[in-house]
């Protein structure tokens, strides 16, 4: 792996590092504006709404790869000059390196995105009923 490669999984491996503590404990005690807040800021640093550096739901790292071969390669010409097969090599690796480090906080987030949802779909009614209950209190 070259130096760049290495300084960018670096990078990104601490700043997974803080996605993944909000999302293992964190969050949880965060109101649901705050916790959509956070995530929007998590998206943001790792760059997530790249769809060229960010793997699809569900989608295997041949996929990705697949889809994002060019992205990759020219990432790797930027930094190596390589051409033809070490240029793939180089590319695939830094596409390897960036769906390994994401491919976890995906999955929690879209857990996290799908209890954020869920609590919205409740939300409005529980929180009807509780105006509903003080005025008719009085």
């Amino acid at each position: 792996m070259s130096v760049r490669t290495m300084a960018v999984a670096q990078n990104a491996s601490v700043q997974v590092g803080d996605a993944v503590a909000l999302i293992k404990g964190v969050g949880k005690n965060l109101r649901r504006k705050e916790r959509r807040s956070r995530i929007e800021q998590i998206r943001a640093s790792l760059g997530l709404s790249d769809s060229q550096r960010t793997p699809m739901p569900g989608e295997s790292l041949r996929d990705f790869y697949r889809r994002t071969n060019m992205y990759w390669q020219m990432a790797a010409h930027e930094h190596t000059q390589h051409t033809g097969k070490e240029l793939r090599k180089d590319g695939f690796d830094l596409a390897e390196a960036r769906y390994r480090e994401l491919k976890p906080i995906l999955d929690e987030l879209a857990l996290l995105e799908a209890e954020q949802k869920a609590e919205e779909a409740e939300g409005p009614e529980t929180s009807a009923k509780k105006r509903g209950k003080k005025k008719t209190r009085n």
